[in-house]
């Protein structure tokens, strides 16, 4: 009986044949990042951060600042996924969805405000205005909270200092009591101003956004439930926003 085999040498063009289609493969769908492609055919260099029924949520990778920033779904024909997968929205998403006011509808164009802040205001649509309302808000509160911190770390130090360098007679205490009513303070007075200067700032930007919102007659609080889809982990979930 003759035994049938086969020589090892045999594999050698099979194998080469199978890595050369799994490179080619991976080269046509592997990405650097992630790739939006909008109606109009242009493409936005993106890292994606999030997806839903809505609009996208990512940072343009074009940009030196790469600013997270979105874009509305009626807006893209296709997301290109840097995993290599390939998602169609233009059909899915009827054509013509506005928010519910544009770009600069409220502005007045012949008389927009030399200041940037206050021209980013007048321009952005309320949804935008909402989102650098809590943006703003956020950054007030947490300078208000650090200039509290660091001016009670402030009295603390100085009283602790006062009372060790009344306790004893030791040099040491004396020198460590002076150290920190000196130094305690001085340093929770610099970050406290700091803290303060940031929500004093931040506050006043808040309120210049609240009151171009209430020459609106729009609302500063929105309620929402929207679906969301992750196509990273291809799942689905239901997204509830609170704004104020």
């Amino acid at each position: 009986m003759r035994a049938h085999t086969l020589r090892p040498t045999s594999f050698l063009p099979l194998t080469l044949l199978f890595a050369l289609v799994s490179f080619a493969a991976m080269a046509q769908t592997g990405r650097k990042n992630d790739v939006i492609i909008k109606r109009d055919s242009s493409r936005i260099q993106a890292l994606i951060t999030q997806m839903s029924y809505e609009k996208i949520n990512y940072r343009d990778l074009g940009k030196a600042d790469s600013a997270a920033t979105y874009i509305y779904l009626d807006q893209v024909a296709r997301v290109l996924l840097k995993s290599g997968k390939i998602i169609n929205v233009k059909d899915s998403i009827p054509p013509g969805r506005i928010p519910p006011d544009s770009v600069g509808q409220y502005a007045d164009m012949n008389n927009l405000p030399t200041d940037p802040f206050e021209k980013s205001v007048v321009m952005a649509n309320s949804d935008q205005l909402r989102d650098k309302y809590e943006y703003h808000h956020n950054r007030a509160m947490d300078g208000k909270q650090g200039a509290i911190v660091f001016t009670s770390v402030a009295v603390a130090t100085l009283v602790s200092g006062i009372i060790v360098a009344s306790t004893g007679d030791s040099p040491d205490n004396k020198t460590i009591g002076a150290s920190l009513a000196i130094a305690g303070p001085a340093v929770g007075v610099v970050f406290g101003l700091i803290g303060f200067k940031n929500y004093k700032i931040h506050s006043k930007k808040a309120e210049k956004i609240k009151n171009e919102l209430q020459r609106r007659n729009q609302p500063l609080t929105t309620f929402s439930i929207t679906p969301r889809v992750d196509p990273f982990n291809k799942s689905a979930q239901l997204g509830l926003r609170l704004t104020f």
